[in-house]
């Protein structure tokens, strides 16, 4: 099934590459079309969202923003640069990696470990 940009519209297959690392006008957020009926609701979607003068990607990231997930045990804003958050480390959270801000690694062994346990 196909995923198509939510920025510039361009479409992309299952396997390609450009889905995790982003599309070449920089965007991050794709719609993944399961059925046809998938492609009539981002359709309608996006119609409303014009009269709004704004798009279905700044109301994502306005959304993302917003929230503070602060899940991250570790922090990897730039490549050799680490930011600990040695409290949740303590209180034996799963790990959980954000690198460069935008790709989240979670150790799953470490998730697991903590359900056991109860």
């Amino acid at each position: 099934m196909p995923h198509k940009c939510l920025r510039c519209g361009k479409i992309y297959e299952d396997n390609d590459s450009s889905i995790l690392k982003g599309c070449k006008c920089g965007s991050v957020f794709f719609m993944y079309y399961k059925t046809v009926e998938d492609t009539r609701y981002l359709t309608e979607m996006e119609a409303e969202l014009k009269d709004k003068e704004t798009t279905l990607e700044k109301e994502l990231d306005k959304g993302i923003k917003k929230q503070k997930f602060e899940i991250e045990t570790i922090k990897s804003p730039a490549e050799g640069i680490y930011e600990i958050n040695i409290e949740a480390l303590m209180k034996k959270r799963p790990l959980i990696i954000l690198e460069k801000g935008r790709v989240y690694i979670i150790h799953l062994p470490s998730v697991f470990e903590r359900f056991e346990k109860k």
